[in-house]
């Protein structure tokens, strides 16, 4: 079986993209109604998404993200080894075929305890 992999634009460079590593558990909330996704899709529906909380960076360039009522502090870690993105695509005859959308280089790590913040 022969796989075909293709970038997603070739007359323009990949995009960067970047991970972000949290320590602990996020408990998603239990009010947000839960509404029908698309199965057969390999790809994420907007029912699926949820908004994490907002992404700073300091004149210094250190992430700071805030969670509901938590920031946390971080720094930004180049990955070793960078790894691609790709989506997935199903061709009526079984094949698939993956589409590279981006290269994760580097990664934003909040290993600190969160700061509580009095809104």
């Amino acid at each position: 079986m022969i796989v075909q992999i293709q970038s997603a634009d070739s007359n323009r460079e990949t995009p960067e993209w970047a991970l972000i590593e949290l320590n602990g558990e996020l408990v998603p909330p239990t009010d947000v109604p839960k509404e029908q996704t698309d199965k057969d899709d390999d790809n994420l529906v907007e029912s699926d998404r949820m908004e994490l909380g907002s992404l700073k960076f300091t004149p210094e360039g250190t992430p700071i993200i805030i969670v509901g009522s938590h920031e946390l502090k971080g720094e930004v870690v180049t990955l070793k080894e960078p790894f691609c993105v790709m989506n997935k695509k199903r061709k009526r005859d079984e094949n698939v075929e993956y589409t590279v959308v981006g290269v994760v280089t580097k990664k934003l790590l909040f290993t600190n305890y969160p700061k509580t913040i009095m809104r």
